[in-house]
């Protein structure tokens, strides 16, 4: 029987917060997480976090109810899954190089 590597799968968890940059954006990688960090960022408000959405590639159908709700439920956190390239543009996700 042979060992068969599985990429894991990655989430863009979404939350607001207070403060300058109220809106958090981190990733959580679900499976072996190997190689990969999660990482944190912040954002001024929404128009700031959909451009950067629009870079990245992430069509919008995608996001628009998570972000529509998060907003609403101030404090939960909403999630949707991102594949690798889209968490690498957003920079919200370091891949570990071996050394």
């Amino acid at each position: 029987m042979t060992d068969i590597e599985v990429m894991p799968s990655f989430l863009l968890n979404l939350r607001f917060d207070e403060g300058e940059s109220p809106i958090i954006v981190s990733c959580s990688i679900v499976g072996d997480i190997s190689g990969f960090s999660g990482v944190v960022r912040r954002f001024r408000d929404c128009a700031a976090l959909e451009q950067e959405f629009g870079l990245a590639g992430v069509h919008p159908d995608r996001y628009k109810g998570a972000l529509a709700s998060f907003v609403a439920e101030a404090g939960h956190t909403k999630s949707f899954p991102v594949d690798l390239n889209e968490a690498q543009r957003l920079s919200i996700i370091q891949i570990d190089s071996p050394e």
